[in-house]
């Protein structure tokens, strides 16, 4: 069968990946249900189901919602994301909401850093909820047993978002 036979041909969503291409400009509203690359320039809100890699010659200016982001060139915006990695010449500057967060030596971030919005509450084994409940993003900070930065004093190497997990 020639090359346009589709009997041959195997889709594989999970590999799929949208690009927007170096010169290429963007305005107005992306989605899409795999990986979206930005290797030109992107205004606008992006949702990209599984993620979204910023390449050193791309810019984003707007709000993100994605699985993992990938940052090696700039953003500007608000960002929601369940991993976020800025590259040695990544640029954030911004509010992103994340509990995993990773900027190698030479990356830039300027902003400020938030939980993820909703955050599962652990309870106690004689606490007669049958389920889980959810933490309000406008909720009082007086979680017991949170460790703030401040009382770390400045030696933070790490920190896992599971209270009483810090590393210093």
């Amino acid at each position: 069968m020639g090359i346009f036979g589709g009997q041959n041909r195997v889709k594989s969503q999970s590999t799929t990946t949208t690009l927007v291409a170096e010169g290429c400009v963007i305005n107005g509203h992306i989605k899409v249900e795999n990986r979206l690359q930005v290797d030109g320039h992107v205004e606008g809100h992006i949702e990209a189901k599984d993620q979204l890699k910023i390449s050193e010659s791309g810019s984003v200016l707007g709000e993100i919602t994605t699985e993992r982001l990938i940052i090696n060139g700039s953003y500007e915006g608000t960002c929601h994301a369940t991993y976020i990695e800025i590259l040695s010449c990544g640029r954030v500057c911004g509010t992103i909401y994340t509990d995993n967060l990773s900027i190698e030596s030479g990356g830039k971030f300027m902003g400020v850093t938030h939980p993820s919005e909703k955050q599962p509450i652990k309870l106690d084994s004689h606490d007669e909820l049958n389920s889980l409940e959810t933490l309000d993003s406008d909720a009082p900070d007086n979680l017991d047993g949170l460790t703030t930065l401040e009382e770390l004093d400045g030696k933070v190497t790490s920190i896992n978002n599971e209270p009483n997990q810090y590393k210093v």
